[in-house]
C-alpha cells in the first residue's frame, strides 16, 4: 500500500469529517465521514432503485412539516400535480399527501396542519390503490417515516424538510425514495414532481466523485463558502468553531489554514453532523437514565422488601411504598415520631403498624388530642391523686402516659395541646419522668412517643401556637403521607381493600364496581382521602342490591369533581407547553409559534405554571 492509500484509509477511519479545499477552491481531500454528513454516500440499508424521473401514474407520497421549506420551495399549486386542489392549504403548513401523478380521475388522500397547531405527531395510515401506506412526521424525535406494505424509508431533520417516496404506476414497486443528500443531487420534492431526473440508489455505485470539484457546487452557496472564501484571500483570521447550514443541515465546522513558504495553500476543514452530536447526547442521556433506574429499581426492591412487611397499608405506589418502609425503619428505633399528613390519609393506622413492628406485646394508648377539653388534658395525661381537686375521684386517675408505660403512646392531632400543656410534654421527653396532678412524687415512664398532626406546625410556631423546643423534639423521625389524590394509583387497590372488608364484616357476597363506577372514583379529588374513600364505598356497598355496584350508588359532590376538571385542564395546559419547548429544543419562539399565543401570553403561563425555561 503506498502513502498516499494510506494517508485515506487513517482519514477514512476518523469519526469526524475531514475536508481539505485548495487556494482554488476545489477539493482535494475528502474523508469518508465527510461523505456521510454530506450525503455523497448512500447509506447501504438493502434498499435501492434505479435512476429515473416521475411519470403519469406514479403513485406519489409525502411528508412535508413546512411547505415551502428545504422541499424546493413546494407550493400549494404544485399538489394540483397529484390532483390536490384545495386552497386552504397555506405555506409553511404540515402536509402529509398520497396521490397519483398528474390523474384527475383519482382522488388524493392526504391531510394537512397550521405549524401553530399542538401536535407531536402527525400521521396517515390507510390503504391507497392495494398499497398499505402509512406516513408519519413524528415532532418530538424529528422523524419522517413512510412505510410502504411495511418497507419503511426515514428521513431526519432539525428545522424543516421533505420527505418523498414514488411508486411506479406500471409495476408497483419503489422507483424513488428520498435520502441523505438530495439537495447535493437536486432532488428535492418540487423538482421531482416537475421531472427532474433522479441518481439511481445502488449499493454498487454509491457516491457521487467530488474530488476536484469546486466546492461550491457540493455546498449550497451561503454562509460558510463566503467565510472559506475570505479566509482563501486572507481577508480575515482564522475561524475557530462555528455552526453553518450546509445543504440545508446543521454543521458544525472548524478550520485550520494550511501554509507553504507563509502562504495559504488551502484550509481543512473539520465538520460536524449537529444533529448526529444531538444524537450522541441523547445517548448519553438515555445511559445516564439507565443507570438511575437501575439505582432505582434496587432502591425500590430494597424499599419494598421491608415495606411488604406492612400489610394493613394498601397501597402499592411510589409514594406510600416510601411511606411504609420508613414505618418499618421507625420501628426498629425508640426515636420519637411525628407523622404528617392532612386528615383522612391513614395516621392512625400507620403509627398502630409502627407499634405493632416495635413492640405488639405491650400497651398501645391513643389519645385523640381534638376529643379532650382544655381544662382536662393534664388530668387526662397524666393522672391525679385523690382529693387533688373538688371533683376528683376518691382513688385517684391514672393518666394515659402511665397506662402506656412499656409500650407507645400515639398524641393524634398533637397541633390541638394547649400552651401550658407543651410545656409538661417537653418535660416528659427530656426527663422521661412526669408529675400527676396533686403529687410532687416524679413518676419514671419508658415509653415509645408517635405523634401526628394535619397541620403545619411550623406555620403554627410562626402563630405563636406551638413551641419551637417542643417540635424539635417530636420531629426526630418525620414521615409525611400523600393525600390520595397525589396517589390515584393506590385507588385501584384501596377499593378491592375496602370492599373486601365490608363483605367480611357484614357476612355478604363481595362486590364489584362497574367500569363507570370506577371511573367516578378515579376522576374525584378525594378531599377527605382514605377515610372519605371508606365512607363512601361503605354507603354504595350498603345501598346496592346486586353484587354490581354503579355510579349513581356513589355519593360524590360533583361540584368538587367540577374543581378537578380545572386543575385537569391546567395540568394538561402545562404539560402542553414543556412538551412543545422540548420538542423545539427550548426555542422559546418557535414554541409561541406552534402553540398560537403571544410573548405575553406564553411568559404568563410559564410563571403560572413555574416552568423552567433557558434564558
Amino acid at each position: 500500500m503506498n502513502k498516499d492509500n494510506l494517508c485515506n484509509n487513517i482519514l477514512d477511519k476518523l469519526e469526524e469529517g475531514i475536508i481539505y479545499v485548495n487556494k482554488f477552491n476545489k477539493i482535494e481531500l475528502i474523508n469518508q465521514k465527510s461523505k456521510d454528513i454530506l450525503g455523497i454516500t448512500l447509506k447501504n440499508n438493502g434498499q435501492s432503485h434505479p435512476e429515473g424521473h416521475i411519470e403519469s401514474g406514479d403513485i406519489v407520497i409525502l411528508a412535508d412539516n413546512m411547505l415551502g421549506e428545504d422541499d424546493g420551495e413546494l407550493s400549494p399549486k404544485d399538489l394540483l400535480l397529484i390532483n390536490i386542489n384545495n386552497k386552504d392549504i397555506k405555506k409553511e403548513d404540515i402536509v402529509i399527501a398520497i396521490g397519483v401523478y398528474k390523474n384527475k380521475e383519482i382522488k388524493p388522500i392526504y391531510k394537512y396542519w397550521r405549524k401553530s397547531e399542538i401536535s407531536l405527531k402527525h400521521e396517515i395510515n390507510t390503504e391507497y390503490l392495494n398499497f398499505n401506506i402509512k406516513v408519519c412526521i413524528d415532532v418530538v424525535n424529528k422523524k419522517m417515516s413512510i412505510f410502504v406494505n411495511g418497507e419503511i424509508y426515514e428521513m431526519s431533520y432539525i428545522y424543516a424538510i421533505g420527505h418523498m417516496v414514488l411508486i411506479d404506476g406500471k409495476t408497483g414497486s419503489i422507483k424513488f425514495y428520498q435520502d441523505k443528500g438530495y439537495t447535493l443531487r437536486k432532488e428535492n420534492i418540487r423538482n421531482i414532481l416537475y421531472g427532474t431526473k433522479y441518481f439511481a440508489k445502488d449499493p454498487n455505485t454509491k457516491e457521487i466523485n467530488v474530488t476536484g470539484k469546486d466546492f461550491n457546487e457540493i455546498i449550497e452557496y451561503g454562509e460558510l463558502s463566503k467565510e472559506l472564501s475570505n479566509i482563501l484571500n486572507n481577508k480575515e483570521s482564522i475561524i475557530k468553531k462555528q455552526n453553518f447550514e450546509i445543504n440545508k443541515r446543521p454543521i458544525l465546522c472548524s478550520f485550520d489554514t494550511i501554509l507553504i513558504k507563509n502562504k495559504i495553500d488551502g484550509v481543512l476543514l473539520k465538520i460536524h453532523d449537529i444533529s448526529e452530536l444531538e444524537k450522541t447526547l441523547r445517548n448519553r442521556n438515555n445511559m445516564l437514565n439507565n443507570i438511575f433506574k437501575i439505582e432505582e429499581n434496587i432502591r425500590k426492591k430494597t424499599v419494598n422488601s421491608k415495606a411488604e412487611q406492612i400489610t394493613t397499608i394498601a397501597g402499592n405506589s411510589q409514594q406510600i411504598s416510601e411511606v411504609k418502609y420508613l414505618a418499618y425503619k421507625a420501628s426498629k428505633i425508640k426515636s420519637t415520631v411525628l407523622i404528617t399528613g392532612e386528615s383522612g390519609t391513614g395516621k392512625s393506622l400507620l403509627a398502630k403498624e409502627i407499634h405493632k413492628f416495635y413492640n405488639a406485646k405491650r400497651p398501645f394508648v391513643h389519645v385523640n388530642c381534638t376529643a379532650i377539653p382544655q381544662n382536662l388534658f393534664e388530668s387526662e395525661l397524666f393522672g391525679y391523686e385523690k382529693g387533688s381537686f373538688t371533683g376528683a375521684l376518691s382513688v385517684g386517675k391514672i393518666g394515659y402516659f402511665e397506662l402506656a408505660d412499656g409500650g407507645t403512646i400515639f398524641l393524634d392531632e398533637i397541633g390541638e395541646l394547649p400552651n401550658e400543656i407543651q410545656v409538661k410534654l417537653l418535660h416528659v421527653l427530656q426527663e422521661k419522668c412526669f408529675y400527676k396532678i396533686g403529687s410532687n412524687k416524679p413518676i419514671k415512664v419508658n415509653v415509645r412517643i408517635i405523634t401526628a398532626t394535619n397541620k403545619d406546625l411550623e406555620e403554627e410556631i410562626r402563630k405563636g401556637n406551638f413551641r419551637q423546643d417542643l417540635f424539635y423534639r417530636i420531629n426526630v423521625f418525620p414521615i409525611y403521607i400523600p393525600p390520595l389524590r397525589e396517589r390515584k394509583r393506590d385507588i385501584y387497590v384501596l377499593i378491592n381493600n375496602i370492599l373486601g372488608n365490608l363483605a367480611l364484616e357484614h357476612r355478604l357476597t363481595s362486590k364489584q364496581l362497574s367500569g363507570e363506577a370506577l371511573n367516578k372514583l378515579l376522576e374525584y379529588d378525594w378531599p377527605g382521602n382514605v377515610r372519605e374513600l371508606e365512607n363512601v364505598l361503605e354507603r354504595a356497598f350498603t345501598i346496592c342490591e346486586t353484587n354490581i355496584i354503579h355510579s349513581e350508588h356513589m355519593n360524590i359532590d360533583q361540584k368538587k369533581c367540577k374543581l378537578l376538571l380545572k386543575d385537569i385542564i391546567a395540568d394538561a395546559e402545562k404539560n402542553a407547553i414543556i412538551e412543545t419547548l422540548d420538542a423545539c429544543n427550548q426555542n422559546k419562539k418557535i414554541t409561541m409559534r406552534k402553540l398560537g399565543i403571544s410573548k405575553s401570553t406564553f411568559y404568563e403561563k410559564i410563571n403560572k405554571y413555574k416552568i423552567n425555561v433557558n434564558v
